[in-house]
C-alpha cells in the first residue's frame, strides 16, 4: 500500500508547523521561558548522562562474554532507537517517492491528462482506501520488522556467546536451554519470564544468554500475533478498494 504524498506532506507540515508554534510559545516569548530552557537542557544532559552509564555497563558486560565486541556490538544494534527511527523514515521517503511517481504518471491534473475515463473520482476512490487506517497498518508492519530483525539478531548474539564458551559440557548446556525454549514456544505460542525462570540449568545459563532467548521468542509471539492480523487488513481494503471502482464504474451519473 502506497502513501497518498498530498495527505503525508499536509500531515508532515501540520506537524512542523505545531512544533515550531510551541517551541517559539515556550522557549522564546513564554512567561517562564527562562524556567523551560533550564528545564529543557537538564533533560537532556540526564538522559546523556544515564545513556552513558547504562552503555558503560552494557559495554562491560559484552567484553565478559569473550567474544568479538564489534560483531556482538553490530548484531546488538540493529534494533536501537536511532537505527529503529532510521528504519522508518527511510520505509515513509520510499514510500513517498513511489506514490509521487505513481501519481504523476497515472493522475497528472495540472497537464489535464486523466487516464481514467472516471474523471478523478476514481482518484479520490483510491485516496479514500488508502489512507483508511494507514498510520495502523504502517506501524504493525513496521513493528512486525523489527520483531524479526530483533529475532536474527539474539539468535547471532547467542551463536557467538556459545562459540565463545570454554568447555563442551557449558556449550551442551546452552544448546539443550535453547531447544527448551524452542520447544516450549512451538506448543503454546508464547513466552514470558516465568517461563524461561522454569527451565533446567537456568541458574548457570549466561544472564546475556537467556535475556536473548527471552527477547528472541517474545518478538516470534508478537509476529505470530500481529501477522494474521496485518494480512487480513490489507485484504480488506484491496477488497474494499476493488468494489469501491467497480460499483462506481456501473453507476449511471446521467
Amino acid at each position: 500500500m502506497c502513501a497518498m504524498f498530498e495527505m503525508f506532506a499536509t500531515i508532515v507540515a501540520a506537524c512542523a508547523a505545531a512544533i515550531y508554534g510551541l517551541s517559539r510559545s515556550v522557549f522564546m516569548s513564554g512567561v517562564h521561558r527562562n524556567l523551560y530552557r533550564a528545564a529543557f537542557i537538564g533533560i537532556i544532559i540526564l538522559v546523556y548522562v544515564t545513556y552513558r552509564i547504562y552503555h558503560y555497563i552494557k559495554f562491560k558486560n559484552i567484553k565478559k562474554l569473550n567474544v568479538d565486541f564489534d560483531d556482538y556490538l553490530y548484531y546488538d544494534k540493529y534494533t536501537s532507537p536511532l537505527y529503529r527511527a532510521g528504519y522508518f523514515i527511510s520505509y515513509l521517503v520510499q514510500n513517498i517517492l513511489f506514490d509521487y511517481t505513481y501519481m504523476k504518471r497515472n493522475y497528472n491534473f495540472c497537464k489535464g491528462l486523466d487516464v481514467y475515463d472516471g474523471g478523478v473520482s476514481e482518484y479520490y476512490i483510491k485516496f479514500r482506501n488508502t489512507w483508511y487506517r494507514y498510520l495502523k497498518l504502517t506501524m504493525i508492519r513496521h513493528r512486525i520488522s523489527l520483531k524479526k530483525l530483533q529475532a536474527f539478531s539474539c539468535d547471532m548474539k547467542n551463536e557467538m556467546i556459545i562459540a565463545a564458551l570454554n568447555t563442551p559440557e557449558e556449550k551442551e548446556m546452552h544448546h539443550q536451554f535453547t531447544k527448551d525454549a524452542a520447544a516450549y514456544f512451538q506448543e503454546h505460542q508464547s513466552f514470558n519470564k516465568k517461563v524461561i525462570e522454569q527451565f533446567a540449568n537456568y541458574a548457570e545459563i549466561t544472564p546475556m544468554f537467556r535475556k536473548n532467548v527471552l527477547k528472541h521468542y517474545r518478538a516470534l509471539a508478537y509476529t505470530a500475533k500481529k501477522e494474521p492480523e496485518m494480512v487480513a487488513m490489507v485484504k480488506k481494503q484491496e477488497f474494499r478498494r476493488e468494489r469501491d471502482v467497480n460499483d462506481f464504474k456501473k453507476m449511471n451519473f446521467r
